[in-house]
């Protein structure tokens, strides 16, 4: 038995085998493009973080290197106009040389402060070589201003500035070119790290991407095997086994909710109306070999009645020799009985034997006559309901192809949007390169978006080849069906000749009404006969005697004809 996971999987089969045809190419579709722009949004997700990156580094810690380098070079200017003011020969001079000194410490308090604003991280480090070029300025070469403006300081001033200030100053900006290595060697470590997350960003969502498109066309394939090709291809085989006559194989996929469900339910009826006609032609001819047998039957009892009646009449004819010797000495009289007893007993005979066989003729006939006649109209039904049945079966074809031809304008649409993505991914390309080593990022994503919309196009085309599968097996179904109508076509003819047949069974009829009214006619002469022979009679008493021995003899054997009349009678019923 399955697992609730297992029955999951069944259950969701059967939802989507139950989906009308489009809306399962649409689901497939929709999954290709979920699948994509899940891919899209993670690598535009992944572009903003490096582009955040990147904006992080050029706005952070190169201007803050940038800034640290300038603010070097005017502490580099504070010592140049320490220098000048040491050898100022004039108040003036050293007053200017004073106001520069002055103007660079502020520059370089300025540009210290936009370096910790633009590196946050690093404001500890900024704030201890601001504090270091301050003892510099103040502690170190305040000796050297204060000295330089005395009238006997000179030699002082310069000592100061050899010994002390000087050194202080280079020490600080040794100190700033070494932390701003230090900012260098973290830029360029920070600026590996991007490159390597952009690698992995673009390896990762081009393995995830195509797995993820690998997948879905796999299910696709899967999907469209298992609920579109296999189903269509069951039931051309069902529509090929009505067309070779295999009318009791039972027609599969009539619990689907699609279209095919639609077709092989419909098939499914037609399937059996047609059975049901074949069973009832099969009946038919059945009934009727049994009626031959029976009228075969008939004849040899009749064929052995009349060789019966042959040979007793050969005895009638030795018997009546005797009653003709007998009878010579009867009058003109007797003669006439005889002559009027001959014809009453030839018409008898011949009205009994048309009555009797028309009699039974005629019952039978009519009985055949009234069953041929409603089971040449039921068929005659069956065969128009199976006509319309394929006529809807041909519309509802016609509707699948429709739908294929639909699909293939999506499919159409979204090649024509995979070819607008490879040409955003150029253009990106282009820009990319023109952004020179900042783009370069931007130039590597570009080119695997292009690559996605080239496996965009594979799948499309993968997907355009199913469809052609689905209208080819369309075309084979309508061949199917058109050969199921002819099929429908020659039984409504077969009903037409049969119908043609019992209107000629019914013009027998009329003829075997006739002969029993010729057989009534017959029977009237026997009764105006017998009336003759009557009075024929009374006038042959006197010889009755003479003819007793005679009529004994014939006496028997009318015994054994009535015997043999009555068993004749008793087959011919029992048949």
């Amino acid at each position: 038995m399955l697992g609730p996971p297992g029955r999951a999987v069944l259950e969701s089969m059967m939802r989507y085998a139950n989906f009308p045809i489009i809306l399962k190419v649409l689901v497939l579709l929709l999954a290709l493009g979920i699948t994509s722009l899940a891919g899209a949004g993670y690598a535009a997700w992944q572009m903003s973080r490096i582009d955040d990156a990147y904006t992080g580094l050029v706005d952070g810690a190169q201007v803050a290197v940038l800034k640290i380098a300038r603010a070097a070079r005017f502490s580099v200017v504070v010592r140049a106009e320490l220098q000048s003011a040491l050898l100022a020969t004039s108040e003036a001079e050293m007053r200017a040389a004073a106001g520069r000194r002055e103007d660079a410490i502020a520059q370089y308090r300025q540009l210290m402060s936009e370096a910790a604003q633009a590196m946050p991280s690093q404001a500890a480090g900024i704030q201890r070589l601001r504090d270091l070029t301050h003892a510099a300025f103040v502690d170190a070469c305040g000796g050297v201003v204060k000295a330089a403006g005395g009238a006997d300081s000179g030699a002082d001033a310069r000592r100061l500035m050899a010994s002390s200030c000087a050194p202080a100053i280079d020490a600080s900006i040794a100190e700033a070119l070494k932390f701003n290595e230090g900012l260098r060697v973290a830029v360029q470590d920070q600026r590996q790290g991007i490159s390597d997350t952009t690698v992995s960003s673009i390896t990762v969502t081009f393995a995830v991407i195509a797995g993820a498109t690998l997948l879905v066309m796999f299910v696709a394939y899967w999907l469209v095997r298992d609920a579109i090709v296999k189903p269509l291809r069951r039931l051309m085989f069902s529509m090929d086994a009505l067309g070779e006559g295999r009318l009791h194989e039972e027609v599969t996929g009539t619990e689907r909710k699609d279209e095919v469900g639609a077709m092989a339910r419909t098939l499914d009826v037609l399937r059996g109306h047609l059975a049901d006609a074949e069973d009832m032609r099969v009946a038919q001819a059945r009934r009727e070999a049994d009626e031959r047998d029976q009228l075969a039957k008939r004849e040899r009892l009749a064929t052995s009645f009349i060789d019966r009646m042959t040979q007793l009449a050969s005895g009638f004819a030795s018997s009546a020799g005797e009653v003709a010797d007998a009878a010579r000495s009867l009058s003109a009289t007797a003669e006439q009985t005889a002559q009027q007893a001959n014809a009453v007993a030839a018409a008898a005979e011949q009205a009994s034997a048309n009555v009797q066989t028309v009699a039974a003729s005629s019952e039978e006939l009519a009985t055949s006559v009234r069953e041929i006649t409603g089971q040449v109209s039921h068929s005659a039904d069956v065969a128009e309901q199976a006509f319309r049945e394929v006529e809807a079966s041909s519309t509802r074809i016609g509707a699948l192809s429709t739908a294929a031809a639909d699909i293939g304008d999506v499919i159409g649409l979204i090649r024509g949007i995979a070819d607008q993505t490879n040409l955003l991914a150029l253009n990106a390309t282009i820009e990319a390169a023109r952004a020179g080593d900042a783009g370069r990022g931007f130039a590597v994503v570009a080119s695997e978006v292009k690559q996605l919309a080239a496996q965009t196009a594979r799948a499309t085309a993968d997907i355009s080849g199913k469809v052609t599968e689905i209208q080819t097996a369309t075309e084979g179904t309508v061949s199917s069906m058109s050969q199921i109508q002819r099929v429908v076509t020659d039984i409504k003819q077969i009903s037409s000749s049969i119908a043609g047949a019992v209107e000629e069974q019914g013009a027998a009829t009329g003829e075997i009404a006739q002969n029993c009214q010729q057989a009534a006619t017959g029977t009237q002469q026997v009764t105006d006969n017998i009336g003759g022979v009557g009075q024929a009679a009374q006038m042959t008493g006197a010889a009755s005697d003479q003819l007793l021995a005679l009529s004994q003899d014939l006496s028997s054997q009318a015994s054994e004809l009535r015997e043999v009349v009555e068993t004749f009678v008793q087959d011919l019923a029992a048949a």
